[in-house]
């Protein structure tokens, strides 16, 4: 009886034993059947036109779309997209177009931007003219993936830049190619100075008019301003009270060729007039090429004749513009003193000069007191190198 028993007992935990297999089979074939089988995963590929409106090139893109259906009457996906063609309207004319675009960044639209526009609001007027002859697009990617369509260009523009109340103009940049996105931004790409430079066109840029274009157009300083490779713009002294300077030298901005030492010119010392101005004693006269210094006149009237000053000694010593490339401003300040000055830091005919510690210098009397400066007159002009 206890033997029957053993037994009987064996075989109940035999069968449970078995039992359990079976159900746990039953359980690791239930956890491998995916709902989303490989058998009912289906893909399909269409042809798609995607027409893009923002920017500055109404885009025509032509995809081949593949989508997935991970799971019997689930949704469709997108797995895959290619581009198979890229282009823009047939009845699109860049040529004789004007736009305007702004930034919260100047630097943000144009590599070209000095650095001390970083971080300011700025608005770039583009007016796109002359197309000469363009190569064929081609499609690519950049480094992340990034689908860009490269165009070869050849064609003339003149750009308009505004930041806080300055103004400047190129004319006549070439620009050599484009790169555009699929959401609508474009960057042109054109030469400056010998140098390689990149436009960023943002997608939410306004088409315009050359009416507009002409409106935004700068003042004859700005432009001699956005001419010149040398040009001082912030100075020390500019809260002083100011005074006017003229020159019979000056026109439109540019200096005559009779006041350069260069072979156009007679290397003669330009006609200064200016205002005079009360409790003043003396007047400092000085000529200044960024940091190079032409001219430096003490005197207590307040007129020069042309050709009065020469190459002579401190105080009375003149050389004429002679850039050596390009476009440069050549500054007359004048400056009111109160008292003959003390020690001043000029280097004439050199290019160690600093407009603000020549100011220092003038603003301390010979006694060591400050504030010897009353008044400063300013008067700008370039000279181009021509040879």
């Amino acid at each position: 009886m206890k033997k029957l028993c053993i037994l009987a007992v064996s075989i109940v935990l035999a069968v449970s034993v078995f039992s359990g297999c079976d159900k746990k089979g039953e359980s690791s074939s239930e956890e491998a059947t995916n709902p989303v089988s490989v058998e009912e995963t289906q893909r399909k590929t269409e042809k798609e036109v995607v027409r893009v409106s923002q920017g500055m090139l109404p885009q025509v893109i032509e995809k081949n779309v593949t989508y997935v259906q991970k799971q019997k009457d689930g949704p469709w996906e997108v797995e895959s997209s290619e581009i198979t063609n890229w282009g823009w309207e047939e009845d699109f004319v860049i040529t004789d177009t004007a736009w305007v675009m702004e930034a919260k960044d100047a630097t943000s639209l144009c590599t070209y931007v000095n650095s001390v526009f970083a971080g300011k609001e700025a608005t770039l007027y583009l007016y796109l003219r002359d197309y000469l002859v363009g190569g064929n697009p081609s499609i690519d990617k950049e480094a992340d993936g990034t689908p860009k369509l490269d165009i070869s260009l050849n064609m003339v523009c003149d750009i308009i830049f505004e930041c806080e109340g300055e103004k400047f103009y190129f004319e006549e940049i070439k620009i050599l190619g484009a790169v555009v996105y699929e959401e609508g931004t474009t960057i042109l790409k054109f030469m400056v100075d010998g140098q390689d430079e990149e436009l960023r066109v943002p997608s939410d840029v306004r088409k315009s008019t050359w009416e507009e274009f002409v409106a935004a157009l700068p003042s004859p300083e700005d432009q001699m301003r956005a001419q010149s490779q040398s040009y001082i713009y912030d100075v020390a002294f500019s809260s002083l009270p100011s005074f006017t300077v003229t020159s019979k030298n000056l026109t439109d901005y540019v200096w005559d060729d009779k006041i350069t030492n260069t072979k156009y010119g007679e290397n003669l010392s330009p006609e200064l007039t200016w205002e005079k101005v009360d409790g003043a004693t003396m007047y400092v006269v000085i000529m200044i090429d960024g940091n190079w210094l032409h001219m430096d006149v003490y005197t207590t009237e307040t007129s020069l004749a042309e050709g009065s000053i020469g190459k002579g000694t401190a105080g009375q010593q003149y050389v004429g513009p002679y850039p050596p490339s390009g476009t440069h401003t050549y500054s007359v300040f004048v400056f009111a003193l109160k008292a003959e000055m003390g020690y001043v830091e000029m280097h004439f005919d050199a290019g160690s000069n600093v407009i603000d510690k020549i100011y220092k210098g003038l603003d301390t009397d010979k006694d060591g007191n400050a504030g010897n400066v009353l008044a400063y007159g300013r008067l700008d002009g370039n000279y181009t190198h021509k040879d």
